[in-house]
């Protein structure tokens, strides 16, 4: 097996394990607070990064619906759950308790507004505009709430996704850098350190 293919392995499988495990634990965790939204939301985004990881895994035939379903689950990982993850960030900062429907309004309109960038031609404006406000709004919940140690993981957590989304993405405001399988490890990197922050700032009393 060549280097690089031996390379995007291992980092599929560094972001299966680590999306799947966190989503796993927060789902758990959820089960013994009352405000459960939150972990749900975080949890369901990061399964979404684990099943994109798992496309790329089992998806590797070269007909057209292996890559069609690939690809719909690579966007679901972009377009929906990191932007989803930085808006737990933002709700837990703030300490916001949005209800349910409130979120799926808000995935819903996460959808739309991807079609509407896909079927206006400004699909890499949209994507990259996008991967800027995930990371900043990231900032900004990381910023307000959390501290101490904890906030030192969770900023070690957005800089890996600054730096995945940012320069390696699939759609990198600096050109020259892309690389998916450098890209899925800053994923998995920040998967486990803004999950570990999480869920450890809102552990129960």
């Amino acid at each position: 097996m060549p280097a690089s293919e031996m390379l995007s392995l291992a980092a599929n499988l560094a972001l299966l394990c680590s999306g799947l495990g966190i989503a796993v634990v927060i789902y758990r965790q959820s089960q013994s607070l009352a405000q459960r939204n939150l972990h749900y939301m975080f949890a369901l985004s990061a399964l979404s990064l684990a099943l994109a990881a798992l496309g790329r895994l089992t998806l590797t035939s070269t007909g057209q619906d292996p890559q069609t379903l690939r690809l719909l689950l690579d966007n679901l990982a972009f377009f929906a759950g990191l932007p989803m993850i930085a808006s737990v960030a933002i709700a837990h900062g703030w300490q916001r308790q949005w209800s349910r429907a409130a979120w799926g309004r808000w995935l819903l309109g996460l959808f739309a507004l991807f079609e509407l960038g896909r079927r206006s031609d400004i699909g890499l404006f949209y994507a990259q505009a996008l991967a800027l406000l995930t990371c900043l709004a990231l900032l900004a919940g990381v910023i307000k709430g959390y501290s101490g140690k904890i906030r030192l993981y969770a900023l070690t957590g957005t800089v890996s996704l600054a730096t995945g989304l940012l320069l390696f993405g699939p759609a990198p405001l600096i050109g020259g850098y892309q690389q998916d399988a450098l890209y899925r490890f800053a994923l998995a990197a920040f998967v486990v350190l803004c999950g570990y922050s999480f869920r450890r700032s809102t552990q129960p009393a």
